[in-house]
Formats: C-alpha cells, structure tokens, sequence
C-alpha cells in the first residue's frame, strides 16, 4: 500500500505545510496583513484544487494513453459548503467543469475518455461515498 505524508507547522498567524514534493515545496500560508473576517476558506480551496488538479491529470493522461493530442485543458472546481443532521458545517459537493480544447479529429476518443472520467480520479472517486460530485467535461473544437 502506497503512503504519503505532509507535515505541518503553525506560529501565530503563519501556518507551512511542507509536502515533501519537489514540485510543491512548502505551502506558506501567512495570515498576518490579512483581516480576521478574511481569514477563512483556505482548506476548502486547497481540496478544490486537490480534486481539479488530480481529475485534470488523470483526464490528460487517459487523452494522452488513447492517442489524442489537446491544445490544452481549462477548468474550474466549485466547492459546496452547508450543514449536516447535526448543524456541522460540512462540504456538501463539488462540482468540475473542464474543457479539452483539441482537434475534432479526437472527438471520438474525447467520447470514449469522458464516460471514463465519469467514475472520477483517485482523489474525486474517494469522495464519492461523502458527497456528490458533478462532472462537467467540455470538448472545444479547435
């Protein structure tokens, strides 16, 4: 079974984690110059783009593994907040919109990768059982 660790470090208003990645690096999140009524949200954006990123690489990949070939792929993560039976706040669902911009010479494989991509990533698909999440998968035609 494959592990991962982050580690964290808060002193006063300035929290790191450090994802031991080369590619991430250190996340500083520093609240000083920034209003206590402000403040909030940071863990619900870091999971937005945890789950747009990881269905974004995983949806390259399945393009890329079929032969297509994209321009580029855009998209956006909305995160929905409420409350549980027992007035928790709670995420509630998210929703992905990504669009594959690529040649109409794909569009077949697009169809094929889409309903694929319907059963999510490794991050959205461990999701599922908590809360619903949207697929929205766009293919424009270059």
């Amino acid at each position: 079974m494959a592990q991962l660790t982050v580690s964290y470090d808060r002193a006063g208003d300035k929290q790191v984690i450090d994802t031991n990645s080369k590619v991430l690096g250190e996340i500083a999140i520093d609240y000083s110059e920034i209003p206590a009524d402000q403040r909030g949200g940071t863990a619900k954006q870091l999971l937005a783009a945890s789950t747009l990123h990881c269905f974004c690489g995983s949806l390259a990949k399945a393009l890329e593994t079929r032969g297509a070939e994209y321009e580029r792929i855009t998209g956006t993560a909305t995160l929905e907040t409420g409350v549980d039976d027992k007035k928790r706040a709670r995420v509630t669902g998210i929703t992905l919109d990504v669009t594959v911009h690529m040649d109409e010479d794909y569009g077949f494989i697009f169809d094929r990768v889409e309903k694929i991509m319907r059963k999510g990533c490794l991050i959205t698909a461990s999701l599922h059982e908590a809360f619903p999440m949207t697929y929205n998968l766009h293919l424009e035609e270059l």
